[in-house]
């Protein structure tokens, strides 16, 4: 800030000093013709009554230096020209002359005294012309109250805000300019304005403690925008993970009609059997026997459904704890649909140690079933068609969900690639799986990444938070 105002006030204006030396000449020459026209018209006879007064003039307006070139020019003068006079001794000159140095000496004293008060009256002028532009211009919306509460100073940008047509005139309380609790004044608040506006506002304060008053220097950010399209960012995230949930399901619809389909027709084999049994009047216990199984399987295609159901349904973001080693076994019964429909072989491993995950379930189980469908496709084609799914706690207060298969790994030049929006290399592929299942993961504060395996094939794989289940905490206690 120093610096700062040290360039402000390199713009003051300096006196040029050639121009009053000019006029102690000037004023000297003047001195001169009156004193001599004094004497010969007027009858004025005193030859250095005009001289003092001249020397008091320049010493008052001037300053010492000036007034000294007009001593030394008209006392001398009226020496010279009036030598014949009585009042012109060598005492009355010294006399002169040293009253004349008091003169100067006491004037140059208080000349150079106001030009200080004028210097820095300039420069504190220029000082608030300057801080005034900067508090009325700034972007920043600002506003200073007093330990009263009233406004005493806003500037454009909070009156934009605010919706205030005023001038710095007029009274203003910040009660009735930021509604609510005025003890702690930072912080979030909603106001209605005029116009019918509902704004949300961000408002920091500090206080500026003066000699005889308090004041607090308030500042206002507009967050209306911010969180509408924060808001809007987070519906179009939403519908895209729905989109993505949908579109995996959709590549798995002869899967999943399959998944149905069995237990149907097994629930409908074992009625068949329960009819026949009726048929020829068996016992009530031969007759049970069958038409419970077949409730089982209907259950089972029941419940086929609803997972599906969940898993496609839009739900706002509910991280909750969740047990890990259940969460895997579940997402894992949706992913299977997509390797059985490509003929493969999943492995499973799930340590027993892995606690409890802070997750929106349904979305990680859309990246399980999104690595697991990608690993179906890519060994659909291979000679060996296995995945193995494995989720593992080696690393304290994190799980690690890996997926691998005996593809032919990641394609060459998308190593870098595999996880940016709508970069893929299958022909009826959009390229958003991996990428949103990167904004899941990352949205959970873990990390998402893969590999193409030495010995073919590809890995990935992606992190968790977690802590100990409860029942592990409670024995450690």
């Amino acid at each position: 800030m120093h610096r700062l105002l040290g360039i402000v006030d390199q713009r003051l204006d300096v006196p040029k000093r050639s121009r009053g030396l000019l006029a102690a000449f000037a004023i000297g020459g003047c001195c001169i013709a009156l004193s001599t026209i004094g004497s010969r018209l007027a009858g004025i006879d005193l030859p250095f009554a005009f001289a003092l007064v001249a020397v008091v003039f320049g010493a008052f307006w001037y300053g010492a230096l000036n007034a000294s070139v007009v001593a030394l020019t008209t006392i001398p003068a009226a020496v010279v020209l009036n030598a014949d006079h009585p009042y012109v001794t060598p005492t009355n000159t010294v006399v002169v002359a040293l009253f004349s140095i008091v003169l100067i000496l006491f004037g140059g004293h208080m000349t150079t005294l106001r030009r200080c008060a004028d210097a820095e009256a300039r420069r504190c002028g220029r000082r608030e012309v300057f801080l005034q532009s900067m508090f009325s211009a700034t972007p920043a919306a600002m506003l200073i109250a007093d330990s009263e509460g009233e406004v005493v100073a806003i500037n454009a940008s909070a009156r934009s805000i605010l919706g205030i047509d005023v001038d710095d005139g007029t009274y203003l309380r910040l009660a009735d300019v930021l509604p609510g609790p005025q003890t702690d004044i930072a912080g979030s608040r909603l106001i209605d304005r005029a116009d019918g506006r509902r704004l949300t506002l961000s408002v920091s304060s500090v206080k500026l403690f003066l000699d005889t008053s308090e004041l607090q220097t308030i500042y206002i950010h507009d967050e209306t925008e911010a969180i509408a399209a924060a808001d809007q960012l987070a519906q179009l995230q939403a519908e895209l993970l729905q989109l993505g949930r949908a579109t995996a399901l959709g590549q798995l619809g002869s899967a999943i009609a399959h998944e149905v389909n069995q237990p149907l027709a097994a629930a409908a084999n074992y009625a068949k059997v329960a009819q026949v049994a009726l048929a020829r009047g068996c016992l009530e216990a031969e007759v049970r026997e069958p038409l419970e199984a077949a409730l089982r399987h209907i259950f089972g295609a029941a419940a086929v459904l609803r997972r599906l159901r969940d898993f496609i349904r839009r739900s706002p973001l509910q991280p909750q704890w969740v047990d890990a080693h259940q969460l895997i076994m579940e997402s894992t019964r949706i992913g299977a649909m997509a390797v059985r429909r490509a003929d493969a072989e999943l492995s499973l491993f799930v340590a027993d140690d892995l606690g409890e995950v802070l997750i929106d379930a349904t979305q990680i189980q859309q990246v399980v079933l999104n690595l697991l469908s990608n690993a179906a496709e890519a060994v659909t084609g291979s000679p060996i068609r296995r995945v193995e799914l494995r989720a593992t706690a080696d690393v304290p207060d994190q799980c690690t969900i890996t997926v691998i298969d005996t593809g032919p790994g990641i394609a060459p030049g998308f190593e870098d690639d595999v996880f940016v929006p709508f970069r893929t290399t299958k022909v009826d592929g959009l390229g958003v799986g991996l990428s949103i299942s990167r904004t899941i993961v990352t949205a959970h504060h873990g990390t998402i990444a893969g590999e193409t395996n030495a010995e073919g094939g590809a890995t990935f794989w992606f992190t968790l938070p977690r802590r100990a289940a409860p029942e592990r905490m409670a024995n450690a206690a």
